[in-house]
């Protein structure tokens, strides 16, 4: 018992240190700014609950109030990007000696946006005093929102209104560069700069000198020297894009030296932005919520000065951690009559699982954005602790195997995740810390045991598309993204664990099934390019409005869970085969989460269909 016992304490001992050093140890050290204030900051005034999406929602004007009392100790401005139900800011702006870049939001809707027009107007008459310029729309050649030609007549009607204001519009540095008779139409050109977001990401190391080198380009190619940098920062949680990654410690590097670059220069410049904003993760991803110089609780990041840990929580994370650690400790050695080589095993596998395990607590918490992607991770995590401890338990010789539907459930997870990646990566984070656990779990539990499994028809044809989804990933994320590196490999073991498992199964077996999913295939990508991509054709047949309402609801993704339910109940072959037809639509048209999840049914159902039909006899 004293064994087991040192043994468990050492690897508590080594959770902590682990997390001291993630938390305390590789922090960025105070470096005090050499500036007094920031030249501007976007502020949007929604609380860590509120979206503009909320139809009930109205502006607290005691909210607005204490956030621009606090911005005013760091910043002399701030950026807004609509007008319409804001329209108390300019008041208690002035009352903080705030001065405005006051946005107004245009969109493809002409009524919205006549409504935006009309009250930025009347705002900048009545608030001349701090208002310092009007931004005519934000990044709208970027969304295609509006054409080039009618947002420069906004922007033309707007300075005809306020021929004593300055006016100008805001956009990525690229859209000016292929718009410039926006130029002649505005007093100065707003450009934004997000090294994070570049079709080529730059990392930390390189975002800087990228950002000059834009920032100088576009200055050469307008030859206009008045250039406003409308946004530029960086985000402190999120998904890495390549090698770019966002962390607290990186935000707080590139606004320190931002600022610097910008002072040496003589820049305007407006940082993105001022609080944490959870309502955006669910267009921008999870990273989309993070761009804040304070969180969401309006407490300081310390991104102007003072030590930076990417973990301040870690306190808590090792006392979770000890927690299983122990737990599982007391209920599986406790009695368990073990090898040294086993107990060490055990320790090992135990200290490691339960830091993996609270990573992905913790990544959970930061980006989980819905109720469904709530019950995705209660599910995951829930599954995965039964995997830790029937690994556990199977090392201790408490426990002999483990339940082949944790593999399936697992297995499940991670097509699912790989297909969302391959097709629709951008905001799609990488859960790499639970499935390192199943993956290690299985490699351990199914070791000389493949001869044992027959994972079928549906087993061989997955093990395929985890294959080619995987190659897909890679693609689109490079060899540069440790992240997703780590879940390629992840997912290549499932596939391997598959393939060996449907071993009896030839690929003469599921000719037939493969044939079904590459003409749905081809006829979804028909669908987008012959009809959605084509304006003359989707104008002529009114047909594209009505796409686009579909993609919007989830339509094609409702519609195919609602097949594979009525399949799988009825046992008909034939309404599982739509429902894989209305699967791969769904992932092509851009409903791709409900649209995996019922691909992966549909080809489980499809594959193991003999079986079905003698339940049902």
């Amino acid at each position: 018992m004293l064994k087991k016992t040192i043994f468990t304490l050492f690897s508590i001992i080594l959770v902590m240190l682990f997390f001291f050093y993630l938390g305390a140890i590789n922090v960025l050290k105070d470096d005090s700014n050499s500036f007094s204030k920031l030249q501007c900051v976007s502020y949007a005034p929604y609380s860590k609950d509120e979206s503009p999406f909320d139809k009930n929602y109205k502006i607290s004007k005691k909210l607005v109030q204490k956030d621009l009392k606090l911005l005013s100790k760091y910043t002399n401005c701030i950026r807004t990007y609509s007008t319409v139900g804001l329209e108390i800011i300019p008041q208690i702006a002035r009352e903080n000696n705030l001065k405005m870049l006051m946005g107004a939001w245009v969109s493809s809707d002409k009524i919205s946006t006549k409504k935006e027009l009309d009250t930025l107007i009347k705002l900048a008459k009545e608030n001349k005093d701090i208002v310092k310029a009007v931004i005519i729309g934000n990044e709208v050649l970027l969304r295609r929102d509006v054409s080039a030609e009618q947002l420069y007549k906004y922007i033309k009607e707007t300075k005809d209104a306020l021929p004593n204001t300055k006016v100008t519009y805001a956009d990525v540095w690229e859209f000016w560069l292929k718009n410039p008779q926006i130029e002649e139409v505005t007093d100065f050109v707003t450009i934004h700069i997000l090294p994070y977001w570049e079709d080529n990401p730059m990392n930390i190391d390189e975002a800087i000198d990228h950002l000059v080198k834009v920032r100088l380009e576009v200055e050469e190619t307008l030859g206009n020297k008045n250039i406003l940098i409308g946004e530029t920062g960086w985000p402190s949680e999120g998904r890495m894009r390549e090698d770019v990654l966002p962390s607290k410690i990186n935000q707080a590097l590139f606004v320190r030296e931002f600022v610097k670059v910008a002072q040496k220069y003589n820049w305007d410049y407006n940082i993105i932005e001022a609080f944490d904003q959870p309502w955006k993760r669910l267009s921008e991803g999870a990273v989309g919520g993070y761009w804040g110089l304070f969180d969401k609780d309006r407490m300081d990041k310390n991104v102007f000065k003072g030590e930076v840990s990417n973990f301040p929580n870690y306190k808590y994370l090792a006392f979770a951690s000890i927690f299983l650690v122990f737990s599982f400790s007391f209920l599986l050695l406790r009695k368990a009559k073990i090898s040294n080589n086993r107990l060490l095993a055990f320790t090992a596998i135990n200290t490691l699982f339960s830091i993996l395990y609270i990573l992905q607590v913790e990544q959970y918490f930061i980006t989980v954005r819905t109720n469904l992607e709530f019950v995705w991770a209660f599910v995951a995590l829930f599954s995965h602790l039964f995997i830790y401890y029937y690994l556990l338990g199977n090392i201790a010789n408490k426990i002999k195997s483990i339940p082949l539907y944790l593999f399936y459930l697992s297995a499940f997870f991670v097509i699912v995740s790989n297909i969302i990646l391959a097709f629709e990566g951008r905001y799609q984070n990488f859960e790499i810390y639970a499935f390192i656990i199943s993956a290690i779990s299985f490699l351990w539990l199914f070791k000389n045991k493949y001869k044992e499994i027959d994972f079928g028809k549906s087993g061989k044809i997955l093990s395929i598309i985890l294959v080619i989804t995987s190659i897909l990933i890679l693609l689109n994320e490079t060899a540069y993204n440790i992240f997703s590196n780590i879940w390629i490999l992840i997912s290549l073991y499932f596939a391997y664990i598959l393939y060996k498992g449907s071993q009896n199964t030839s690929f003469k077996d599921i000719r037939n099934l493969i044939l079904y999913v590459l003409v749905f295939i081809g006829i979804a990508f028909a669908i987008k390019l012959g009809i959605l991509t084509n304006n003359q054709l989707s104008n002529e047949f009114v047909i594209k409005d009505y796409i686009g309402l579909f993609i919007h609801y989830k339509v094609f993704g409702l519609i195919a869970l609602a097949t594979v339910i009525i399949g799988f109940l009825t046992k008909n072959k034939m309404i599982v085969i739509l429902s894989l037809f209305f699967s791969l639509v769904a992932i092509i048209l851009y409903n791709i989460f409900i649209g995996s999840i019922v691909f992966v049914v549909s080809i489980y159902l499809l594959g193991n269909f003999e079986q079905l039909e003698q339940s049902k006899i």
